[in-house]
């Protein structure tokens, strides 16, 4: 079963491998194939996953391609190359090419208007007239909408058709700045350019992949569905705790549902550095590839970054190496896949695993991109002055262009980053840690600076017509808009949060001092009533979470279940608790009681209801996460 347990768990794990390991200095590297696999294997075995499978592929086939540990751990069934494993959003990569092709047929334009070519699909956008959103932006992630919420996320039916699936719970298609400016990774994207295929060419999005594209390119296994081959052939996905997941049936198919076997994406990737070519058949064009792999229209790509998000292709750099990765990645419960490849180099890698376990996801791709950079040379950048625009970003930034606005507060405290100029560099480092040490970026000309963790000009400062002056930093593809903020407004809003925190931790440790004395009848009235609602106030968000977390799993964030019912009483009476405690102290202010305690109930209601007025507005009161 798919628990909100195991997702959250992700998130944690995900960050936690982004913001520590991802900048760990260089370990001993594998200089052969042989090695590799020694060293991929031994951080299989040591982290507990179940199984990987792995391909690096360069123009002509696959150099090595192998399956290690089990597909399913019940009956000990090994990994092999015909292992069908779900690509999750991986599968994104297919829209961005079927676009392309009927691009390249006069079909579509990437600047054609959404409302133009569906007005059926509902979606919100203030700025319509003088900014309409268009095509690429659906390819690009520059919409401006908030992700999917949880109720499209969870909700299940393996034959709801693509317009359907678009059409339920379609709220959140609300564009939240001008579409063309800011990146945030939206999964309503891809499937609303999928759609467009499907009314372009009558066929079925899944029927036209099938036809130009796994077809000719012999991925002969792939599918959307849980297929009687991917119930035969079809791996495990494993919670880190080692359960399985059930099959989970998407309703927006084409933003996250292949499942494919580890041979089906080396031709895939083949075609990838042949860059639209297969078995001597073009099925793309050379120009068209390269524009899916440009990001363009985002305000940090116009100002000249080289790393973020094209048509559904991630850029990414490695360390210091200042070569370009592009791809993309997959993530469902369970199943993790990594596709990248090199155009310069004509190599690439496929890597999948079918256990939740994000360190060591990070540490074999690690393993495999230094392996097929242990020949490069590190090219010799020469650094100019920095510009004085960029010596002046020394202080505090806060992330502007959320995935979703749902936990914007939570997203908000976790992107805090903290620069600093000196020696010539930027050095950027999460508020709260986590790196091993700042970054130490360096302009090579006026426009952008290169980050020391890719070694791509990934960092600009641009003129966003909503939040003013903004610093892009396009190599983070979750959270790349950072705007300035004042060190009160940042301890501030921490350390009020952090003391609401304390003073409640505080009060519920003493209540089980009182509540004796109370049983006992040797306190009553005002010291009892004093007491007493704070407590309420303080443990009704703990409680409702509690019920969340032990009780949430997939179907039931589709509808009024347990799971939601909790978050939707506890934030809906959090606020009124915390009002009524104030209202109740204020109404007992001359009452014979001790003052300590007197004064630590006050201030505690006051953080309450502060906390409250806070959380209310980043819409976190009365939250239906149903809907």
């Amino acid at each position: 079963m798919i628990t909100i347990k195991n997702i959250a768990l992700q998130i944690i794990c995900a960050f936690l491998i982004i913001s520590s390991t991802a900048y760990a200095e260089d370990k001993a590297q594998p200089q052969t194939l042989e090695e590799l696999k020694v060293a991929i294997e031994k951080v299989r075995v040591e982290s507990g996953v179940a199984g990987v499978s792995i391909a690096i592929v360069d123009k002509n086939g696959p150099v090595w391609m192998e399956g290690l540990g089990e597909a399913d751990k019940s009956n000990h069934k090994p990994v092999t190359q015909d292992t069908l494993f779900r690509i999750g959003s991986t599968s994104k990569m297919f829209v961005a090419l079927s676009i392309l092709q009927l691009i390249e047929q006069g079909k579509l334009d990437l600047d054609d208007k959404l409302a133009d070519l569906a007005p059926e699909i509902y979606f919100e956008n203030e700025w319509e007239k003088t900014q309409p959103i268009r095509l690429v932006h659906l390819l690009e992630h520059t919409t401006g909408w908030n992700d999917i919420p949880f109720s499209v996320y969870s909700h299940q039916d393996a034959n709801i058709t693509l317009e359907d699936g678009l059409a339920f719970n379609p709220h959140y298609r609300k564009s939240r700045w001008v579409p063309g400016t800011r990146f945030a990774y939206n999964n309503a994207g891809p499937a609303i350019a999928a759609y467009i295929v499907q009314k372009v060419t009558g066929q079925l999005y899944e029927d036209y992949v099938q036809e130009h594209w796994f077809n000719p390119l012999q991925m002969n296994s792939a599918t959307f569905f849980e297929s009687e081959l991917y119930k035969k052939n079809g791996a495990k996905n494993y919670s880190p705790a080692g359960v399985s997941f059930d099959y989970w049936n998407f309703i927006l198919r084409p933003a996250g549902s292949i499942n494919a076997s580890t041979a089906d994406m080396a031709n895939y990737l083949q075609f990838l550095i042949a860059r639209g070519e297969h078995n001597q058949q073009r099925l793309l064009s050379a120009q068209s590839f390269t524009r899916m792999e440009t990001p363009t229209s985002t305000l940090g790509a116009k100002a000249g970054t080289q790393s973020g998000y094209g048509l559904h292709n991630y850029v990414t750099g490695f360390k210091q190496a200042g070569i370009a990765f592009r791809g993309h990645d997959g993530d469902l419960p369970g199943s993790h896949t990594r596709l990248s490849y090199v155009p310069e180099l004509n190599i690439g890698y496929v890597l999948i695993m079918n256990q939740d376990h994000y360190p060591a996801l990070h540490k074999i791709q690690e393993l495999i991109r230094g392996y097929l950079l242990k020949d490069v040379n590190k090219p010799e950048q020469k650094p100019i002055e920095l510009p004085e625009k960029f010596k002046q970003l020394s202080g505090y930034y806060i992330p502007i262009a959320l995935r979703s606005d749902s936990f914007g507060l939570i997203s908000e405290l976790a992107g805090l980053m903290h620069f600093t100029v000196s020696d010539n560099r930027l050095h950027r480092m999460p508020l709260f840690g986590g790196w091993d040490a700042p970054s130490d970026d360096y302009a090579i000309n006026e426009h952008t600076l290169v980050s020391s963790y890719t070694g791509l000009p990934t960092i600009a400062i641009v003129n966003d017509p909503l939040a003013g002056e903004v610093v892009e930093v396009s190599s983070d593809v979750m959270e790349p808009t950072l705007r300035r903020a004042s060190a009160f407004r940042v301890f501030g809003t921490f350390g009020f949060i952090a003391c609401t925190l304390a003073l409640s931790v505080i009060s519920i440790l003493f209540a089980s001092i009182w509540l004796v004395r109370l049983i006992r009848r040797k306190i009553s009235g005002a010291t009892v009533s004093i007491r007493l609602w704070p407590l309420i106030t303080s443990i009704t968000p703990v409680l409702g979470l509690g019920v969340f977390l032990v009780s949430a799993n997939m179907e039931a964030m589709g509808e009024i279940s347990l799971a939601t019912l909790s978050i939707f009483v506890c934030t809906s009476l959090y606020p009124i608790f915390a009002a009524y405690s104030l209202i109740n102290i204020y109404r007992l202010r001359n009452a014979q009681v001790n003052s300590v305690m007197f004064w630590h109930s006050t201030t505690l209601s006051i953080c309450h209801l502060s906390l409250a007025i806070m959380l209310a507005s980043y819409g976190m009161l009365m939250m239906r996460l149903w809907v």
